[in-house]
């Protein structure tokens, strides 16, 4: 081989496996978590749609126990599998969680400026603890990363503890040994 040129690499690309939750997920490892279990302190939740299953939503919801969940799409919809508003709606009142639809003035605009507004005056007049984890409902059309890193920010600077992002649904990449 002359000098000056390299030998290409080869790369093993792993596509990423859809993950099942889990109610460990969402729970406080410690030396007794296994028989009381705590709710994960300072975890965000966030839920993208239209990706996310019936079933994830449903066991994001039993499993996480979110003391608040923050719509943050411009349409909200519940229609994932057999679920609609109505079911939704029960399920958030069955697991004690408050919905709070941060988009309805918007009357069906994206306007992600204003709903980081919205989130900014919740957290200012709620001052939630953070003892149970919050959910946010996104659009994948209407928000991106840089979006969620925005909601971040916000949040840790009223709660610097409410900082792990947990999203739904989740993928992991799985390596396999050879």
């Amino acid at each position: 081989m002359s000098e000056g040129k390299t030998k290409p690499r080869l790369h093993l690309v792993l596509s990423p496996k859809r993950a099942e939750i889990t109610p460990e997920d969402f729970q406080e490892l410690g030396l007794q978590g296994v028989l009381f279990p705590l709710p994960r302190h300072g975890l965000l939740i966030f839920i993208h749609f239209p990706d996310v299953t019936e079933e994830e939503f449903r066991d994001t919801l039993e499993h996480a126990r979110p003391a608040f969940i923050l719509e943050l799409r411009a349409s909200p919809r519940f229609d994932i599998g057999r679920l609609n508003r109505l079911l939704a709606f029960h399920s958030f009142q069955k697991h004690n969680a408050v919905y709070l639809d941060l988009t309805s003035p918007l009357m069906g605009k994206v306007d992600l400026e204003a709903i980081l507004s919205s989130l900014r005056r919740f957290l200012d007049t709620t001052r939630p603890s953070f003892d149970r984890p919050i959910a946010f409902l996104m659009h994948r059309m209407e928000c991106d990363s840089d979006f969620i890193k925005r909601v971040l920010e916000i949040v840790t600077s009223f709660d610097s503890t409410a900082s792990e992002v947990y999203e739904v649904p989740r993928f992991v990449v799985e390596v396999t040994k050879g």
